[in-house]
């Protein structure tokens, strides 16, 4: 629970709290005790249905925030990947191309000393 969240549920039950002891601590008959007990305990429904919807808000504000900044952060390391490979893949398709290349050199170089060891 957030520092936040926190301090509004001890607001709230404090109020309430503070509601209840002063109610009970009025001079009043039983029924109109429970009446004023009734009628704050409603008033305290209502003000932490709004305070959870204000939090559920916030938090679907950050769910959001966050998805989007993962969902940045994953594309970004996608694309740096994505370049990665296609670089390393162009530097392995070089080299092939030179080691065929060094390895046909040789073969001809090979063939030229076996023609020139017969003809000695």
């Amino acid at each position: 629970m957030s520092t936040e969240s926190k301090f509004f549920a001890g607001l709230i039950i404090g109020a309430a709290a503070g509601a209840v002891a002063g109610i009970l601590a009025a001079p009043a008959s039983g029924q109109e005790t429970r009446n004023r007990i009734t009628d704050k305990a409603s008033d305290l429904k209502g003000d932490l249905e709004d305070q959870f919807d204000v939090i559920s808000e916030r938090i679907k504000d950050l769910e959001k925030k966050g998805m989007g900044e993962f969902k940045e952060k994953f594309y970004d390391a996608t694309g740096k990947v994505k370049e990665k490979y296609a670089d390393i893949s162009h530097k392995i398709s070089d080299l092939e191309k030179d080691l065929k290349a060094k390895y046909q050199n040789l073969e001809k170089e090979a063939d030229e000393m076996v023609s020139k060891a017969k003809n000695a």
